[in-house]
């Protein structure tokens, strides 16, 4: 079963009269990983945000997202407003884009666990403390009572990760989560959301730069690049047997940044 099919989804900057994303199509199967990769500019992050409804005004889409069958442009602002989160949840690239600058984390926080479960004021507390723990942020009580700007980019891509592991979401769509994380924190981090995954079976759309953490953790690969997808296929597969040269200058050149940071260790 498809939990999401994206149907000839494009993109157009209206001011520009651009084409950003062309004629997109692909399927993401029941409980699997679908890692999307390509350079910035490639159009992977508009991709995810219109899934979601999300992208700026200015912008317009054409083609059709059905999420379990059902067309998203049919639902009405309230509608998706309760599906985001519970039934999608997105962690985005840039935390600060996540949150209330007017309020502590701690707000917004407690207002979207109290949007989907009827969890008293303690269960909520215990329930967040508990899943910002789960992704190595210290302290949880203090990082709740601080502002955004208070936060360093991986602490706020942490917290949006810590929200996904409360709310258990059918569908999480990962726009480079791990960027601002250091090593270690980035596999305790991943190792979580796999361990989400494995527990309650939830499908995820992972976007990386990383084609080592992709090769880990997805089933399907798309690649992208200049707003279209131009290779598709098992993770394993693209890489093994890829027809693009584009796909083989990515991974050759992830390739000799791994050798070079070998190289660096070894001299150390």
């Amino acid at each position: 079963m498809n939990v999401l099919e994206v149907r000839g989804l494009s993109i157009r900057d209206d001011k520009k009269d651009e084409i950003l994303v062309k004629n997109s199509s692909f399927q993401v199967k029941q409980g699997s990983c679908l890692a999307i990769a390509g350079e910035s500019g490639s159009g992977k992050s508009l991709t995810c945000r219109a899934l979601m409804k999300l992208n700026q005004s200015g912008l317009s889409e054409k083609g059709t997202v059905l999420y379990k069958g059902n067309d998203i442009a049919k639902f009405s602002k309230e509608s998706l407003r309760k599906m985001r989160g519970r039934e999608m949840y997105m962690i985005m690239q840039n935390g600060m884009t996540a949150f209330d600058p007017s309020t502590v984390i701690g707000v917004h926080l407690k207002q979207t666990a109290g949007e989907h479960y009827g969890w008293t004021a303690a269960e909520t507390e215990r329930n967040l403390h508990s899943a910002l723990e789960r992704v190595l942020l210290k302290n949880p009580g203090e990082v709740m009572n601080q502002y955004p700007h208070q936060l360093s980019g991986g602490m706020l891509q942490r917290t949006m990760i810590a929200l996904a592991l409360v709310l258990e979401p059918g569908l999480i769509i990962a726009d480079e989560p791990t960027t601002a994380l250091d090593a270690i924190t980035q596999y305790e981090v991943m190792n979580e959301l796999s361990l989400l995954r494995d527990r309650i079976g939830c499908t995820m759309i992972f976007v990386s730069h990383d084609l080592g953490l992709v090769r880990k953790v997805a089933d399907e690969l798309l690649i992208m690049k200049d707003g279209e997808i131009v290779e598709r296929g098992e993770t394993e597969t693209v890489f093994m047997e890829h027809k693009q040269e584009y796909t083989k200058f990515l991974i050759s050149a992830r390739q000799v940044l791994s050798d070079n940071f070998m190289k660096i260790m070894e001299v150390r």
